[in-house]
């Protein structure tokens, strides 16, 4: 046992020399650039402060008790975290007027204070957050009507990420027409399964967009319109197998004339063979009602528009 004893009190102060090479490697990187501003900014004072403190509790309670291995090792990183403030503050930095250390480093805490939330901020907001808070927005506005309730939760979320809404101005989503309103929030939605989103925040997605439907107490008709149809949507970032809508809108032009000017129309839409012709292929969807909102979209313009079962 006072064989092992005795190694592992070897082993402790060989120790200090890699507690010695890190501090070094630390300090070295930015040593080298601490006359420039970004990198002293870039330190920060109130963590090495915060970890000064026990470090300096350690060392004292090691002289305590004798512990020269522990005590020595507490005083490297107390000189590195000193050193660290002292880069912090900016009395290397160049170019920059005569200013006190302490002036310094008032100068720079303030700095920090006014960063200290950007991590959590990141950490917390998903990606396209200001994508999904406009998707909420719409969905909102979907019957025209916006609830205290809907209102609340989603100035819950923007509260969260950081984000303003102008309730004046998304007030105009109301006055949209109804193929508008329908459309136009699918096509937020689509662009943000284009950010290929993590499965596990579009799951959360899903479920926040039932709960907001389900705010007032009362599912509208486009609002489960809708909500069926965004979820086949958002149900491919989650199963790949689920990709392709089940439900095509083609467009049959009847005469020359017609495909001339679907195709002027609509440049870069595919055109397929369809029973005894052939017909333009306007997109394809996962719920039958909403492929009916857009095929009546086409058909109130004169053109033959049909529904067909997607062969995926």
């Amino acid at each position: 046992m006072d064989v092992f004893k005795s190694f592992i009190s070897v082993m402790a102060y060989a120790s200090l020399g890699f507690s010695l090479a890190a501090a070094y490697l630390k300090l070295n990187k930015i040593w080298k650039r601490k006359h420039i501003a970004e990198v002293a900014n870039s330190v920060s004072i109130m963590g090495n402060v915060v970890d000064i403190i026990p470090l300096t509790f350690f060392a004292l309670n090691f002289l305590l008790v004798a512990q020269w291995q522990g005590l020595i090792d507490s005083i490297i990183w107390i000189f590195a975290g000193a050193l660290s403030v002292a880069i912090g503050s900016g009395m290397w930095v160049r170019n920059q007027p005569r200013k006190s250390f302490w002036k310094r480093l008032k100068e720079a805490l303030r700095l920090e204070r006014s960063e200290v939330g950007h991590l959590a901020t990141t950490l917390f907001r998903p990606s396209g957050a200001e994508l999904i808070l406009e998707i909420f927005l719409r969905f909102a506005y979907i019957d025209r009507e916006l609830a205290d309730r809907e209102r609340a939760l989603i100035e819950g979320f923007a509260n969260s990420w950081k984000l303003d809404i102008d309730w004046q101005a998304q007030a105009a989503l109301a006055e949209e027409d109804r193929p508008t309103r329908l459309i136009e929030t699918r096509r937020r939605v689509e662009a943000y399964v284009q950010t290929s989103p993590a499965p596990e925040q579009v799951a959360e997605l899903m479920d926040i967009l039932d709960a907001l439907v389900a705010a007032d107490d009362e599912v509208a008709e486009e609002e489960a319109l809708l909500l069926d149809e965004v979820k086949g949507l958002l149900n491919t970032c989650i199963d790949d197998a689920a990709a392709g809508g089940g439900i095509q809108v083609v467009i049959a032009p009847q005469n020359p004339e017609q495909d001339s000017a679907i195709a002027t129309m609509l440049p870069g839409v595919e055109k397929i063979a369809i029973a005894g012709g052939s017909g333009y292929l306007v997109g394809e969807y996962y719920s039958r009602s909403y492929a009916g909102v857009i095929r009546d979209q086409y058909r109130t313009l004169g053109f033959l528009t049909i529904e067909l079962l997607s062969e995926n």
